[in-house]
């Protein structure tokens, strides 16, 4: 007999014996053996995906669909280090509210803007990387930390750009179209999906792994912590960075 603490543990372990007992009685000692067997396999099985899943969420990259855009939309390195990820969200809400979600016109507006980020995150967390990253890709744009005036202008240089497909509170995109406009976009299109969520997660995970970038909020950014408030709001009100393991706001950054 073993003894547990814990008493759930602990009749856990009487119901597999007393069962045991029943299997003896109902099909013979051959019966109970095929059946102590199989139930032990079980639990081997079990442990092992178990296992399995987390160390696959801890060190590798979700599925990851290449969509390169063209090469004239990012640029070299020149040698610097990755040490910050920066997040973004992204939509076609200003010129079509009922269908805010098109891959492919999504990534032609970046092509016309000169504009580019390493992933791109659609509502049904597909990861697209839209640019290598070994090269820069054009997503922060001018801007600052308070706490590394070094860094000024130059996020770029030094981070990977995420997008999202997602939309803002109407707070977050006053500055991009009329109430009227904002008024006409879907419910269930706002915010972000729970698959883009764990599709996050695991990318943030290989990421963090792969450049030794530490997870807090002073290396993980959204576009607003980088650029002025007023011209740049992404990822919004409607990200919720405690869904990745993460603080709201930068604290205690240095």
């Amino acid at each position: 007999f073993f003894f547990f603490n814990d008493t759930a543990t602990t009749e856990i372990y009487t119901e597999q014996i007393v069962g045991s007992v029943r299997c003896v009685q109902e099909t013979g000692t051959w019966g109970f053996l095929l059946q102590f067997v199989m139930r032990k396999a079980m639990i081997i099985f079990t442990t092992i995906a178990y296992l399995s899943n987390a160390l696959v969420n801890l060190v590798a990259p979700p599925m990851i669909v290449k969509k390169l855009m063209p090469l004239d939309r990012s640029s070299e390195r020149e040698g610097a280090d990755i040490t910050h990820i920066l997040l973004h969200f992204s939509s076609l809400c200003v010129l079509d509210q009922k269908n805010p979600y098109d891959l492919e016109k999504q990534i032609q507006v970046y092509i016309d803007a000169e504009a580019s980020a390493h992933f791109l995150l659609d509502r049904q967390g597909v990861v697209y990387l839209l640019v290598d990253e070994s090269r820069k890709s054009w997503h922060a744009g001018k801007g600052k930390l308070k706490w590394a005036p070094y860094m000024e202008d130059t996020l770029n240089f030094h981070s990977i750009g995420i997008e999202l497909m997602g939309i803002g509170s109407w707070e977050d995109m006053k500055i991009f179209m009329t109430k009227e406009q904002y008024d006409n976009i879907e419910k269930k299109d706002l915010g972000f999906t729970n698959a883009q969520y764990r599709s996050l997660n695991l990318l943030l995970n290989y990421l963090i792994k792969k450049y030794d970038i530490p997870r807090d909020r002073c290396h993980i950014l959204g576009h607003n912590d980088w650029a002025d408030n007023e011209d740049r709001t992404d990822p919004g009100h409607y990200f919720f960075y405690n869904k990745v393991g993460l603080s709201q706001y930068p604290t205690m950054c240095k």
